[in-house]
């Protein structure tokens, strides 16, 4: 008997289900029991029959693959045969009221099958499995595009969209859940609710692991004004940096069977857990989104969401890389090393902190430690710079050495790093496995990620953000005036500290403002900011210079001093300029958090933005993001008009975040690789 999924459209576009009946109608007999609350699944009792030939199409209502489940047992090995064959299960998973299941009459004699008890917060639902197309399809997927909200999950062979397939696509509705074999019926059926601008919010765990498979399947087009993340929104709301997971949000999910084969016969356990992690974001969805309304964070979710296709197309596409290249920046850190531990004095172990201290003590110099910020206040001791140097070479070797080539990816030949949307509690994304974001400036590393012939890398990032955010924050009139005049802003701060004309100020002067623009904007004192400029610009100052800057400093912009001083003490909610929020008490994360996740939402606003006008970037697409920086490969031919859009629309993703309060400007640049070597156009 054919699955009749004309009855089942029927049914789901009436709204009534024997876990939702309609007022006045009595719940569905074996529907839900209500003492546990959990779902059962019902089933005609199992009968043995002959293995299906190789090649035969599965019947209505059977597992495609050629194997059921049987009670009590373990999917794919019960009641085998000498010959390894198994059991074909007659019958499917019911849930249509009236006994309609899968094509199959359930009766109240048939075997039930108990889901362990649902989660806190998730009701009763029926689950109507779909094995294989047929007549009526059309019908169904038009009643599912009208629902206002689906919850949406996909469950595959494997983690990496390149190598493993989706297998079982749920799409839950309030009282009942579809499961879809993608074995049996092609993920391109789905084009339409996945493609279309209209349609269904569709409401999952972790969709960015969802949307790297339908990206990779070609049917994702939408954008993710039509997504709802309950991971992310979890972030956003609790200003989390880890996405918790979906059993964390809904207390008693059972996830045993995640990690189960999904690429052979399915069992109902199976099929009944694809659908659970369908049904229970979409219970999460209504408390979600309610408290975003009452926290002011719509704003703030609307520009995660907008931003979460474009970080999976970011990781799918992945990152160009060169191995030999990497290597050979490898060895010669290794040969660098090797030649600086030999020129430090023999019988000391220079990796080791107390032996360090020790020797340095014996040599005359009063340490507190060895850490990097404390010895570079004495870089001009021979032995010092010599340590520093080798401490330099040698963490290149263990953090950016030859075992970096483990992270190719063998289907593509590039690195795909794992993309925290939210990384950070500011907001800031992060990257793992490998993280990228820590790569340093050293040429001889960047020349690794290196495109294909033919391509280029277009990198661009937002100039002085940060100074310009802080700016809009303080409401500081002298830095806005500045950068809306287009004025360097670190000349400019020279020239104010130091009394010198703009004209006169030079190329140490420029470097001099920097550390203090940049090191003063969070609040540091005289003796942080003294070590802040040795170590970050090699500007060398004593106590009491640093200290007499500083002041200065604040002179020339006494809104930024106002701003710092107005902090309360104690524990207080912080929020960016798009209203992304964060409690904290301390004094730092008050003045940084504003200024970082402001610039954090204006890189995702960007990069909602490269999604939702990629037709402007043809075969360009994004390979990294480095808090203000993105980085696109593109074709070498239009890589120019490539370039343009690109920056464009980083500009307007910021300038709208930012609400116009300060200008912004963005600078970029071609590249044979990540920034180390200028893409020269042939004549």
């Amino acid at each position: 008997m054919p699955i009749d999924l004309e009855a089942l459209a029927r049914l789901i576009d009436s709204g009534t289900h024997p876990a939702n009946p309609a007022p006045g109608e009595k719940e569905a007999k074996n529907s839900v029991l209500h003492d546990e609350n959990p779902c059962r699944v019902g089933y005609p009792a199992p009968t043995r029959q002959a293995p299906a030939e190789p090649g035969t199409p599965p019947r209505a209502g059977e597992v495609p693959g050629g194997a059921g489940w049987v009670p009590g047992g373990v999917p794919g090995k019960d009641f085998a045969d000498e010959h390894e064959h198994k059991p074909l299960l007659e019958g499917g998973l019911p849930g249509l009221p009236g006994g309609f299941s899968g094509g199959h009459v359930a009766t109240p004699e048939a075997g039930v099958v108990e889901v362990a008890g649902l989660p806190e917060g998730v009701e009763g639902f029926e689950l109507h499995y779909i094995p294989e197309v047929g007549p009526g399809m059309g019908e169904l997927l038009d009643i599912l595009m009208r629902q206002p909200v689906l919850g949406m999950d996909l469950e595959t062979t494997g983690l990496d969209p390149h190598t493993s397939r989706p297998r079982i696509l749920s799409l839950a509705m309030p009282g009942a859940v579809v499961v879809f074999d993608l074995f049996g019926v092609p993920l391109e059926v789905f084009y339409p609710l996945f493609s279309r601008e209209e349609g269904p919010l569709l409401v999952g765990h972790n969709l960015k692991f969802d949307l790297l498979f339908l990206l990779k399947a070609g049917v994702w087009r939408a954008s993710g004004k039509r997504l709802w993340d309950t991971g992310l929104a979890h972030q956003v709301l609790h200003a989390q940096a880890r996405m918790p997971a979906l059993k964390d949000l809904a207390p008693g999910l059972d996830k045993t069977l995640q990690t189960s084969d999904w690429g052979g016969p399915l069992s109902s356990e199976q099929v009944a857990y694809a659908g659970l992690d369908a049904v229970v974001p979409l219970s999460l969805y209504g408390e979600q989104k309610k408290r975003a309304r009452a926290m002011e964070l719509e704003k703030v979710l609307e520009v995660e969401h907008r931003a979460l296709p474009a970080v999976a197309w970011m990781e799918l596409k992945g990152v160009p890389f060169v191995p030999e290249l990497w290597e050979e920046a490898a060895r010669e850190a290794e040969r660098e090393a090797e030649a600086l531990r030999g020129e430090l004095p023999f019988g000391v172990n220079w990796n080791s902190p107390a032996q360090v201290l020790a020797y340095l003590k014996g040599e005359g110099l009063d340490l507190p430690d060895t850490r990097e910020d404390t010895l570079a206040g004495y870089r001009e001791h021979p032995l010092v710079a010599k340590l520093l140097r080798y401490r330099e070479a040698a963490k290149r070797v263990s953090t950016y050495g030859k075992e970096w080539a483990k992270h190719l990816n063998p289907a593509t030949g590039r690195i795909h790093p794992s993309w925290q949307q939210i990384g950070a509690e500011t907001g800031r994304m992060a990257c793992r496995k490998p993280n990228l974001q820590q790569v340093p400036r050293d040429p001889a590393l960047r020349r690794a990620f290196r495109p294909p012939e033919g391509k280029v890398l277009l990198k661009a990032d937002f100039s002085q953000i940060e100074l310009r955010i802080a700016a809009a924050i303080a409401k500081e009139g002298r830095m806005l005036q500045a950068f809306r005049e287009g004025k360097d802003l670190h000349a400019l701060t020279a020239s104010l500290v130091l009394g010198k004309p703009l004209e006169e100020v030079g190329k140490e002067d420029r470097q001099l403002a920097k550390a203090l623009n940049f090191g003063l904007l969070y609040g540091l004192g005289a003796e942080g900011l003294r070590r802040y400029a040795l170590t970050a610009y090699g500007v060398k100052l004593t106590l009491e210079e640093a200290q007499k800057l500083r002041d200065a400093f604040f002179r020339a912009y006494p809104a930024l001093k106002r701003w710092h001083r107005s902090q309360p003490e104690g524990e207080v909610v912080v929020r960016t300029l798009l209203g992304r929020r964060r409690t904290t008490a301390r004094y730092t994360e008050k003045l940084n958090t504003p200024v970082q996740g402001t610039g954090a939402d204006g890189l995702k606003m960007a990069l909602a933005l490269l999604w939702e006008n990629r037709a402007l970037l043809w075969k360009a697409f994004p390979v990294l993001a480095v808090h203000d920086e993105l980085v696109l490969e593109a074709p070498e031919e239009g890589a120019r008009e490539y370039l343009e859009a690109l920056t464009a629309l980083m500009r307007q993703g910021m300038e709208e975040v930012l609400g116009g309060a300060v200008p912004v400007e963005v600078e970029g640049g071609i590249y044979r690789d990540w920034g180390a070597t200028p893409w020269e156009e042939e004549a």
